[in-house]
């Protein structure tokens, strides 16, 4: 699923974690490191499965607007730090197209702070994200208004890809925890297509045997 995500095969990669999503429940684990690993891998499924959901998303936005906010909540997906440069990357120079020249130097800033940036293999996206930074910090403006603000934290509404900021309502998946608007309770989760949104469960339960 890694090497799919980072060929852009992003549908192989979509049925390939959906399939893992799917199996999880069925995994039997003996100790409670393996448990944890269970919780952690669905949650990495997650996370993966919203990030593709929103690349495709950009691609086939048609506003220019809205392909930078999608393009914006793609760098806020928690996946491996080269799929994160990726989206930065992606999200870096969608923001300076448009000309909202802050937001592109936020871009640039994060993916100079990324470790693997000074790799010889990314001095291309390293040259390039410093003259992104340096043409933003001189225009120092931006030419349009997005739904996105950084410094506010904020989890993907998985029905409509949209911000779901600190301290506003939401009910989650009982089983892959992904997150909605209250108005969403009760439809089936558009990440894993196993629970209803909302439903107050246990959820995932993986109960560990100690060996006798």
């Amino acid at each position: 699923a890694y090497r799919a995500f980072q060929g852009a095969q992003f549908e192989e990669a979509h049925n390939a974690l959906t399939n893992i999503m799917h199996a999880i429940p069925l995994i039997v684990v003996d100790t409670r490191s393996e448990v944890s690993e269970v919780k952690e891998l669905l949650g990495i499924c997650r996370e993966y499965i919203t990030a593709i959901r929103i690349k495709t998303a950009v691609s086939g936005a048609s506003d220019p607007v809205r392909s930078l906010e999608l393009a914006a909540y793609f760098t806020h997906c928690n996946v491996q730090p080269a799929h994160l440069m990726l989206a930065l990357r992606l999200a870096m120079v969608s923001a300076y197209k448009l000309k909202n020249f802050i937001t592109a130097a936020s871009f640039a800033r994060r993916l100079l702070e990324l470790p693997g940036v000074n790799t010889e293999k990314n001095a291309d996206t390293r040259t390039k994200a410093t003259k992104v930074l340096q043409k933003s910090e001189q225009m120092a403006r931006n030419e349009h208004q997005i739904d996105y603000d950084e410094r506010n934290p904020f989890v993907i509404d998985c029905a409509n890809l949209r911000p779901i900021y600190r301290g506003t309502d939401m009910v989650r998946c009982p089983y892959c925890q992904s997150a909605y608007l209250p108005e969403a309770s009760g439809t089936l989760c558009e990440t894993c297509h196993l629970s209803q949104v909302g439903v107050e469960t246990l959820g995932l339960v993986c109960a560990s045997q100690q060996r006798q």
